[in-house]
């Protein structure tokens, strides 16, 4: 049974990683980028990102809970231009951010507006682009 379940963890990686190049390999042939958030820090994190669509709308999409080392993908556009907030699940005491002070958004399932730092993409370099969360 053991080895059962380790085969279909394997497969389903295997799988997984499979589909995430074959979804690079897209982005890059069609000049567009793959935003993926990545969480290298040792604390559990929650992200949101505001980003222009493939049809042209800017839009807001949250949460993604992400446990360390865990990535998700969180947007398709051909805009080199995106907002990202993000902080560690903990006591306000102990928290971490990464936010900005100039762009002001609502996340769905909140009240809040949360400071939104903006980030750019290289245009020379379609594809799948990391955001990398550190805890320093």
């Amino acid at each position: 049974m053991h080895r059962l379940l380790m085969l279909a963890l394997c497969l389903m990686t295997a799988f997984n990683a499979g589909e995430s190049r074959a979804q690079t390999q897209y982005a890059q042939n069609n000049n567009q980028f793959t935003v993926v958030f990545l969480n290298a820090c040792n604390r559990q994190i929650q992200t949101a990102i505001n980003y222009r669509d493939l049809s042209g709308n800017w839009v807001t999409n949250g949460w993604w809970n992400l446990s360390p080392g865990e990535s998700a993908t969180v947007a398709f556009t051909t805009n080199r231009i995106y907002y990202m907030y993000a902080e560690s699940i903990a006591p306000v005491s102990s928290r971490i951010y990464w936010r900005g002070a100039v762009r002001h958004f609502h996340i769905r399932g909140s009240s809040n507006t949360y400071g939104f730092r903006q980030r750019t993409m290289d245009m020379n370099n379609w594809g799948r682009w990391t955001e990398r969360f550190t805890c320093n």
